[in-house]
């Protein structure tokens, strides 16, 4: 057993699912593994995603979140495990037969062709006449909203209407399951911003189930309805993104949402102590997961007060650096054992600090978890 916060959560569909207006597909997946040579890229994944959810494939790079979402897509085959899209197994069927949408991470749009034309493409590989082709074309841009644009070339467009044409294309003929394969990532944060809230409104108007792939934990935790980290092929935790943060699973998920300070104590089975100091840890701490012995005590920045040195409950530490930030102002200190913490404060009633200044910090009870400290 490890710190509170399941490894797996339960699926959670959107509204327009709970309503039964979604168009989307539930997907599951089932012990996926995919080996490369000696390498295994992916080792027993599991996930269930309900009908019109969306659900963000989070990790470092060779974590195994692109070949998942390749394996859903049908560009790669998995070596065992099945994939069920809308109760079907679709574990070897070829990406056509899938009813999927794919956008990807470059454009990859025809320069050759127009916007209307590129977004037809689908449905003329489909078979699909030229008038419906055409029509169906124009609604599709419609939705992404570049209605009128149908005429232009791929070069006449900015980088986000780009990606826009890509999406549109995407969800021409009306797939179930939209995957996306770090679709932003190439675009400034103004377009970033720009086109999350573009994704957001397209699946909350289409109902339709999104897997979406990014390695930029802000970009999972604001548009997704659940975020899966992934490390080394295999999934960390799965949850919604206040679980995630509030409740990390382990020492990996709580080092990879956000910034978390990482502290050594001692831990007899009832107090964990710094330096021979006692820290109170609430119910949630998950106390009864760690074996007596050394352990790790985790705490956001966010809940470290800072106070006077003689505070009773207050940790001695010395100030090291100060970083202003506008509203916030984080505090760098080490403790009277040489452990560095960052505490973050409102800037607004900080005293005057400086190098070398002489602090308490104070850690509420609840405000940390304590994990094994043989935990990576």
């Amino acid at each position: 057993m490890r710190a509170v916060g399941a490894i797996t959560g339960e699926p959670r569909a959107t509204e327009s699912a709970r309503t039964g207006a979604t168009k989307g597909a539930a997907i599951s997946v089932r012990g996926l593994t995919r080996r490369f040579g000696s390498v295994t890229a992916v080792d027993a994944v599991s996930l269930e995603i309900a009908a019109g959810e969306f659900v963000a494939l989070l990790g470092p790079s060779g974590s195994g979140k692109s070949t998942v979402l390749m394996s859903l897509a049908g560009f790669d085959l998995p070596d065992e495990g099945t994939i069920l899209i809308g109760g079907e197994d679709c574990t070897r069927l070829p990406p056509h037969r899938r009813n999927i949408g794919m956008v990807f991470q470059h454009y990859t749009l025809f320069p050759h062709l127009s916007v209307a034309d590129n977004v037809a493409f689908p449905l003329k590989m489909r078979g699909i006449g030229r008038a419906e082709r055409r029509a169906r074309a124009e609604a599709a841009l419609d939705v992404v909203r570049l209605s009128g644009f149908g005429t232009r070339m791929p070069r006449q467009l900015s980088g986000g209407q780009q990606q826009r044409v890509a999406l549109a294309r995407a969800i021409v003929y009306q797939p179930r399951v939209l995957l996306m394969d770090e679709p932003l990532s190439a675009l400034d944060k103004n377009l970033r911003e720009e086109m999350q809230i573009e994704i957001k409104r397209l699946h909350s108007e289409l109902g339709i189930t999104i897997v979406f792939v990014t390695h930029d934990q802000g970009e999972a935790l604001t548009m997704a309805d659940r975020v899966a980290i992934l490390r080394q092929g295999r999934v960390q935790q799965i949850a919604p993104a206040r679980t995630l943060y509030e409740r990390p699973a382990n020492l990996f998920a709580a080092g990879f949402i956000g910034d978390m300070n990482r502290i050594a104590v001692a831990w007899d089975g009832r107090a964990a102590r710094i330096a021979g100091q006692a820290v109170p840890l609430g119910p949630d701490a998950a106390i009864t997961a760690v074996p007596p012995g050394p352990a790790i005590l985790a705490v956001r920045p966010e809940r470290i007060e800072i106070a006077a040195p003689d505070r009773a409950g207050a940790l001695p530490a010395t100030v090291t650096d100060i970083v202003y930030g506008g509203a916030g102002t984080l505090v760098i200190a080490t403790l009277q054992d040489g452990a560095p913490v960052r505490a973050r404060a409102p800037s607004a009633g900080l005293p005057p600090l400086e190098p070398g200044a002489r602090i308490g910090l104070v850690v509420p009870a609840g405000a940390a978890l304590l994990y094994p400290a043989e935990e990576p």
